[in-house]
């Protein structure tokens, strides 16, 4: 039994099949007799060593599904323009990495099935079967379908408190998040999506609704209370003096202090949340980190980085209470 053979029969395992003529084989050029397309994604990897060869193997079947990765949409437009009439930024970006996410996860259940060696040259052929693949992505959605049909009767329900309501419908809005690039997969995996029970756009505008009903009492020292007041406008409420829900604003900061030429602030902006009965509802702390060439420039910087960062973070206070649907 010569080397090439042993290489072989110890590198076989896990493997359907091992060859090692000097001409590449049918499967590296064209659709695999073994494993056609009607019930099979594969890719073909090229590379100096098996590990490479497998991994690329596994990218070339992720680009089967390379329009979730590169498709990315804003996530709900939230916040509103100075003019009040367009949507403004967002509360948060869909990022590429959970789209890539997604993709990885439906690849997993490929396995390589067919390798080539010759000399320094490794091909390897990686195959995922529909059939599993599209178990496995229905159950995950029905799943995801499930848990928002739940959170959204919970929020449906007036007598609970409105902030409870916005994180009810603000958690369905993410699992329907999570839903997107999956039943994408699912389309390129089987041919077929499923309708969501209710819509990404239908969601937010709910949100929408049960914000523009909130109605806020304000307190904080004079320099954080119109940012505030700006934060509660770009979430689409008001201000009320006979507001049901009392906002409380405050900024703890360090004095500024000089390092290496630079002037720095630390400090962390607090959002308390409470009902007329003084209970409270939510509380958050987010640091706060400023620096600047020139002394009277850090004050502008703080300024500026609240405007920036409150509405949002207005936002993540009122969905920050915990929904217990079931």
């Amino acid at each position: 039994m010569n080397r090439i053979t042993l290489v072989c029969l110890a590198l076989i395992t896990g493997l359907v099949g091992c060859s090692t003529a000097s001409t590449p084989p049918q499967w590296s050029m064209s659709v695999p007799e073994d494993y056609p397309a009607s019930g099979y994604l594969t890719g073909v990897g090229e590379a100096s060593n098996r590990e490479q060869a497998e991994q690329r193997a596994l990218a070339a079947l992720a680009r089967a599904f390379e329009v979730n990765i590169n498709e990315q949409s804003r996530d709900f437009s939230l916040f509103r323009s100075a003019e009040g009439d367009e949507p403004e930024g967002t509360n948060q970006q869909v990022s590429s990495r959970q789209l890539i996410a997604a993709t990885q996860q439906v690849i997993e259940g490929a396995s390589p099935v067919e390798y080539w060696q010759y000399e320094q040259q490794y091909l390897v052929l990686v195959a995922l079967e529909r059939g599993g693949a599209e178990q496995r992505l229905r159950q995950k959605i029905n799943q995801l379908d499930q848990q928002s049909a739940a959170l959204i009767r919970y929020a449906d329900n007036r007598q609970r408190n409105s902030v409870v309501q916005i994180s009810a419908l603000e958690r369905a809005r993410k699992l329907q998040h999570q839903r997107t690039p999956l039943n994408r997969n699912l389309s390129v995996v089987s041919g077929k999506s499923i309708a969501p029970p209710v819509t990404l756009a239908q969601l937010e505008k709910e949100i929408r609704d049960r914000l523009a009903e909130l109605q806020f009492q304000l307190s904080a020292d004079t320099q954080l209370l119109p940012q505030l007041q700006h934060a509660v406008g770009q979430i689409g409420a008001s201000v009320q003096d006979a507001g049901d829900l009392n906002l409380n604003g405050s900024m703890d900061r360090e004095p500024i202090v000089q390092q290496q030429g630079w002037f720095w602030l630390r400090g962390a902006l607090q959002l308390t949340l409470s009902n007329n009965q003084g209970e409270v509802i939510a509380e958050q702390r987010w640091p706060v980190k400023i620096s600047a060439q020139e002394p009277g420039m850090v004050e502008q910087r703080l300024k500026d980085q609240i405007n920036a960062d409150i509405a949002n973070q207005l936002y993540q206070l009122l969905t920050a209470t915990r929904v217990d649907a079931g």
